[in-house]
């Protein structure tokens, strides 16, 4: 079973390749960063490409020369948090461009090889974000709603290939763990049901759950991995 892990080189993407390799699957990752990307390759055993999502030709030679896949982890996102008032448009035009059409990029190119797998499955990573209408987030949250959208669309669209998404929430990654310096983390730790912030681990294993066979009549979903702080806070 080979799968391809977008964004792939670090963070969530990183952590979800592992987790697919320590399940007996074949892993790619595509990542922008030539040397974060042999790191990572090299550390997990598997193979790399570097190709910028937002590269829509990039995207097409790349999977094009594939002979086989059964997932796709569509991973690589970014965020420029602004409020309205100073915010960027070329900023939030990165963001829509790797968020929104790299991860419709990816999915048309891979949809050919996927047609042929007996297990074919998309996970795209949408954001707690989606749910919250946290202000300040600039075009973020919105990016991810429309991946929220895109995910229950393809459901329908690509069937019987499965389609679903995993939403993290507080999540410690290298992206984001200037958020959770000193008294942060607990801060932020106490307005979680579970009582914790996540790790990387915790999304990757619904990642791996929602490709395994486990998950066979599941899809148009999308799975939030946040400790419950979609429904609430402890606090008052």
């Amino acid at each position: 079973m080979h799968a391809v892990v977008t964004g792939g080189a670090q963070g969530l993407g990183y952590a979800s390749a592992k987790a697919l390799i320590e399940n007996d699957w074949e892993v790619t990752l595509l990542d922008l960063d030539p040397n974060k990307l042999e790191e990572s390759s090299t550390s997990l055993g598997c193979k790399h490409r570097k190709v910028d999502v937002t590269d829509q030709i990039a995207v097409e030679d790349y999977f094009s020369g594939l002979s086989n896949l059964d997932a796709l982890i569509n991973n690589a996102g970014i965020w420029r948090p602004q409020s309205i008032h100073s915010i960027s448009v070329s900023d939030q035009t990165e963001v829509l461009n790797v968020n929104v059409l790299g991860t419709f990029y990816c999915t048309k190119s891979a949809v050919h090889l996927l047609r042929a797998s007996d297990n074919a499955s998309i996970v795209n990573f949408s954001s707690l974000a989606a749910l919250t209408n946290s202000p300040g987030l600039g075009l973020y949250a919105a990016s991810k709603s429309a991946i929220e959208t895109l995910t229950k669309q393809w459901a329908v669209e690509l069937a019987p290939i499965r389609v679903n998404a995993v939403g993290p929430g507080l999540i410690v990654t290298e992206g984001t763990k200037s958020n959770y310096h000193g008294e942060a983390k607990q801060l932020r730790a106490s307005a979680v049901p579970l009582g914790r912030v996540g790790e990387p681990e915790d999304v990757a294993d619904v990642v791996v759950f929602l490709v395994s066979n486990a998950a066979r009549y599941l899809s148009g979903q999308v799975i939030y991995v946040d400790g419950g702080l979609g429904s609430g806070s402890p606090q008052r």
